[in-house]
């Protein structure tokens, strides 16, 4: 039976990936360097491991699961995040152990370094907000002048290795030269990273999901949010299926296809108010709805399998559109942080309790983790969530 090791199993995407893989037959290896870690608990999974932290300890982590590789006889590798992905793209020699689920190292950094991103896209003639690039603080002043304010600062890179530890960055937005003279000392990466000064577009986020094969394009998917963590805009805790926007697709088709691309990707973009999307950003993993579109027809995990291990593919319908996706424990936690806003009034609080309320009785809502098929990360995941609301015991 085929091994599979997937990596951040304490992500609900990697839960999706898990519970997609075992359906098929895989053995399916549960990794992560927490223990007790969500997607361990499912039912299909065959054995857990526990790495080193790959933010703290890179080399370590590289190194174990090298070991884990061999020990256990794993013969393909999938990571869900943005952090194993990065880490493990610039591994060649993990080729003599087991076959990566994740694009070529070229590939990724083409797309993922957003300054080379934006470099690709003006080829492209692919819509972005205008950018200047620079390296010191003055020539971010200097930048932020020219293209007017506000401005965003955007490191080139979300996270990047320096020695042994990876640092993560952020993404800032400067509304007066005041602002960006109090942000520029506070940006630890500035001198490591070129700083990306981009004009602000106001609208909304909107996003388009992609896996590639060594042919082209697989599979495509979309979403849009419903309610978000904290409300004000974050992580999705309600979503649901919607067609593919075709100028969405056009570009990301343009830019993946440039790119040589294999495997998942999502592609970023903010819609302006006269309907434009500009080019944000591009993810090469899988995304946090990852679920829903399992749940819609889209098997992506698998087709991921199959394009990994160069076996004949199961092309995929089009997919249901309308179907929702509930992850409870965060939808819960985002109408609690509603709740306790003293700025939103009791018509605002009244209304959100009752949205909240709605959905446990939606027909065509699915809850994320607590499945009666695979219950187990959910019993996990709310006993972990029970456990950080109890009180600290004094010593």
């Amino acid at each position: 039976m085929r091994k599979v090791l997937v990596l951040d199993a304490n992500q609900r995407t990697a839960l999706a990936v898990i519970r997609s893989l075992g359906r098929h037959g895989l053995a399916v290896v549960a990794g992560d360097h927490r223990t007790n870690a969500l997607g361990a608990a499912s039912r299909y999974v065959t054995a857990s491991v526990c790495y080193p932290d790959p933010a703290t300890s890179p080399s370590r982590f590289l190194d174990e699961i090298i070991a884990i590789t061999e020990r256990l006889g794993i013969d393909t590798i999938v990571p869900a995040t943005d952090l194993t992905t990065m880490l493990l793209v610039s591994q060649p020699n993990l080729a003599e152990f087991a076959r990566l689920a994740a694009p070529r190292e070229m590939s990724y950094e083409v797309l993922t370094d957003k300054a080379r991103l934006l470099e690709l896209a003006g080829r492209l003639e692919i819509p972005a907000p205008a950018t200047r690039i620079a390296d010191t603080a003055a020539a971010i002043v200097s930048a932020a002048h020219d293209i007017g304010f506000p401005v965003v600062l955007k490191p080139a890179r979300s996270r990047y290795l320096k020695g042994d530890r990876v640092l993560s960055t952020g993404v800032q937005i400067a509304g007066s030269p005041s602002v960006l003279s109090e942000l520029l000392p506070r940006q630890e990466w500035l001198g490591d990273l070129p700083c990306l000064i981009q004009r602000f577009v106001p609208g909304h986020g909107a996003g388009i999901f992609a896996l590639y094969g060594p042919s082209g394009p697989i599979a495509w998917f979309a979403h849009r949010r419903i309610r978000e963590k904290p409300p004000t805009g974050g992580v999705s805790v309600l979503c649901e299926s919607v067609p593919v926007d075709l100028v969405m697709q056009s570009a990301a088709a343009k830019l993946l296809s440039a790119a040589d691309w294999t495997g998942p990707a999502m592609v970023e973009f903010r819609v302006g108010d006269d309907g434009t999307p500009y080019l944000m950003e591009v993810n090469g993993r899988f995304w946090g709805s990852l679920q829903l579109a399992v749940d819609c027809g889209v098997d992506f995990p698998w087709l991921l399998y199959q394009i990994t291990r160069d076996v004949p593919l199961t092309l995929p319908q089009p997919y249901v559109i309308g179907r929702r996706l509930r992850w409870l424990l965060g939808d819960l936690d985002s109408l609690l942080i509603r709740l306790r806003d003293e700025r939103a009034g009791s018509r605002v609080k009244t209304q959100a309790v009752l949205a909240f309320a709605r959905t446990f009785v939606d027909p065509v809502c699915r809850q994320e983790i607590l499945r009666l098929s695979d219950p187990r990360p959910g019993i996990r995941e709310l006993a972990q969530w029970l456990k950080a609301l109890a009180p600290s015991q004094p010593r």
